[in-house]
């Protein structure tokens, strides 16, 4: 039994999705589908049902997708240890905030094809406390989330970087502090279900209510878009501020109490070949 078929079979089960399945396996979707349909023939069991489409995955289907993924981080765990501490072999899938994602994917993608060529690296984005869960849950191997301060005991938290929060605020209030902008202006609050959001909603938790309207948004592009636009201030990390900041952007740091976010590694402390994770780590630190 080829193991890229249990691999394939375990990722549509993960999207739900046998288009994005394809597409994340660097498959045609009808490769895909005949990959499917051997795996089933192999196995003598129907595996999905093709009443609906796109076909959904069975009961048993969904089962043995469940047992596929233990096999196949086994199969991992073999071929890591089969390698030494500074050369990576193998798939791994590690998930990024999305912050994180533009600033350091790019130079962690770089790094990687020169120290880890032997290595194969997948990679999703979604919100800090979703990929924590994945992790938790084996679906991916390890992520770069926002530390929000509660930590599972099942799991590892390196920290890549701490950087400090800071206000952006429209250029025409240039020199002001934080007590004249909440005075005088709307706050733009990234989506507070986030890492960051959270960091924010706890920094707001301990001052007087604002008298102004708050405008809650999902991406750190569009709170800085509305900033330009003289909408608000905002609070984000320093680095993403400086990221999208021009010259209609004034940028001060908090300085009564000021505040700063940790990019972490989250992995987990089971995990049967350790190294890996920190040759990742090592890659990453290099980068941010």
């Amino acid at each position: 039994m080829q193991t890229r078929a249990l691999e394939t079979l375990v990722r549509i089960n993960d999207v739900q999705s046998f288009s994005k399945a394809a597409e994340l396996q660097n498959m045609t979707l009808s490769a895909l589908s005949m990959q499917m349909k051997a795996l089933e023939t192999e196995l003598g069991a129907d595996l999905f049902d093709r009443t609906f489409r796109p076909p959904k995955l069975t009961p048993l289907g969904r089962l043995v997708a469940d047992r596929a993924r233990a096999l196949l981080r086994e199969e991992q765990a073999i071929v890591g240890i089969c390698g030494t501490a500074t050369v990576l072999h193998g798939v791994f899938q590690i998930g990024f905030v999305q912050s994180a994602s533009v600033r350091i994917l790019p130079g962690f993608v770089r790094l990687a094809r020169g120290h880890v060529p032997d290595a194969q690296f997948r990679f999703s984005s979604a919100l800090s406390e979703v990929l924590e869960n994945q992790v938790a849950a084996g679906q991916i191997d390890c992520a770069v989330i926002t530390s929000a301060g509660q930590q599972e005991d099942s799991l590892r938290y390196d920290v890549i970087a701490s950087e400090v929060m800071s206000i952006a605020a429209p250029s025409v209030n240039d020199g002001a502090n934080f007590d004249v902008l909440s005075e005088k202006l709307p706050f733009i609050h990234f989506r507070p279900s986030t890492g960051i959001g959270k960091l924010i909603a706890g920094f707001f938790r301990n001052l007087p209510p604002s008298n102004h309207p708050t405008l809650v948004l999902d991406s750190i592009e569009s709170c800085m878009e509305c900033v330009k636009a003289g909408l608000g201030y905002t609070i984000l990390p320093r680095p993403d501020i400086l990221r999208y900041a021009d010259e209609h952007v004034f940028v001060t740091n908090l300085e009564k109490h000021p505040i700063s976010r940790d990019l972490v590694l989250v992995s987990r402390r089971s995990e049967p070949n350790p190294q890996w994770v920190a040759v990742v780590y090592d890659l990453l630190l290099k980068v941010a």
